[in-house]
């Protein structure tokens, strides 16, 4: 098949959603299909045609007018978005006829959707729509057109996904003509890799936390409650991997709480410096307010690890308990669960063996299996229609 994958975000940028399309690009084409790949130019810097990994990665400007930016007097925004709302569907239409996709498939509902509905309407194909957590439970309620185009483009998909089983409860609510329509697929982990990585030595040992800091990613909870037992744990220390846009507010934290050389925040790394600091930690902590899937606490288990985590999202369709935890999204409630982690792993009383297969069995290969199973379904349903 010619698989076209558009998405919001990809590489270099680095996060969730990237990883997910990036590796099912590559294993779309090991089993023998053509992939390319349309995304947002941003920055702008980025080049407008690049080969990655040897497969074709194009980006558009994906910028329409929005009054918020006349109400903000940036009359420059609004006049760009009027520029690209048209030139950038002119362009993702010469390069659909070009490429002539069997089946399109749409990763995360932002700001591309727009573009592609706008093509779609001109020149109609199979249509997947992969929701993947914001594109939900964020952009929908920030605006009445950005709910308008959640809807628009829902419908008029032949099949949607969702990341998780809660996601896809979240997605019907809003859309009720989803339900019956809407399948789940589960996000994947390299169970290889996490459970063969060379343990990062930090020379000292260490709680881990991973993800971008943002608000609703929970790390003011983890860090609060690692300063109430901090004393009794002299020689432990929590690190916290990841940048966002919270990071100078959670570092003034640890200052605040008397924890500032205890709490080490190393910046955005590598997947392979993930899975040797997950190797190397004596357990994952997950403190989300809120989780479409819940990917780091995959990746916590894959590595053998025991994870603590507030029960939200997809994290309690996949996370066995009593073997790992969940804590209440409170300071208290963290405080607790680190105390009694951290008494149980100094006893050698965990052993994540049972992490591991149940991390094993959501692998790329099975991902990618079932992509293939509804995009097969898709182009079905829209030949039986057309």
């Amino acid at each position: 098949m010619h698989i076209l994958l558009i998405t919001s975000r990809y590489l270099p940028h680095r996060g969730g959603l990237e990883m997910v399309v990036s590796h099912l690009a590559a294993r779309l084409i090991q089993n023998g299909h053509h992939v390319v790949i349309g995304t947002n130019r941003y920055p702008h810097f980025l080049p407008a045609v690049e080969m990655i990994d040897d497969i074709e990665v194009r980006r558009f400007s994906f910028i329409e007018p929005e009054w918020s930016a006349v109400k903000n007097n940036r009359m420059d925004l609004f006049a760009a978005g009027l520029f690209y709302k048209y030139v950038s569907t002119w362009q993702m239409e010469r390069w659909m006829l070009e490429f002539h996709p069997d089946v399109v498939n749409l990763h995360y509902l932002e700001s591309p959707a727009s573009f592609l509905y706008r093509t779609w309407q001109k020149h109609t194909f199979p249509l997947v729509v992969s929701l993947h957590g914001g594109d939900v439970d964020g952009e929908p309620g920030q605006s009445q057109a950005k709910m308008d185009r959640f809807l628009r483009v829902s419908n008029a998909a032949n099949a949607v996904t969702a990341c998780s089983q809660s996601l896809a409860s979240q997605a019907e609510k809003l859309n009720p003509a989803l339900i019956g329509k809407i399948q789940v697929i589960y996000n994947a982990v390299d169970s290889d890799r996490f459970a063969a990585a060379k343990p990062w030595n930090l020379n000292y040992p260490y709680i881990l936390s991973v993800g971008q800091l943002s608000e609703h990613k929970g790390f003011d909870l983890l860090i609060h409650g690692f300063s109430m037992i901090a004393k009794k744990y002299p020689d432990v220390n929590l690190v916290i991997s990841g940048d966002g846009n919270q990071r100078g507010i959670l570092e003034r934290m640890a200052i605040t709480e008397d924890v500032k050389e205890r709490v080490v925040f190393t910046g955005k790394i590598s997947e392979d410096a993930v899975a040797s600091l997950m190797k190397g930690c004596l357990f994952l902590a997950v403190p989300s307010r809120r989780e479409p899937f819940g990917m780091v606490a995959l990746e916590g288990m894959a590595a053998g690890k025991m994870v603590l985590a507030t029960k939200v999202g997809g994290i309690p369709e996949f996370l066995p308990v009593p073997l790992n935890s969940y804590v209440l999204p409170d300071e208290s409630s963290w405080r607790d669960a680190l105390d009694n982690a951290l008494r149980v792993i100094k006893k050698g009383k965990f052993a994540g063996t049972e992490n591991q297969i149940t991390a094993s069995r959501f692998s790329w290969q099975k991902l990618t299996q079932n992509y293939l199973k509804v995009y097969e379904n898709a182009i079905f349903d829209f030949k039986k229609e057309h």
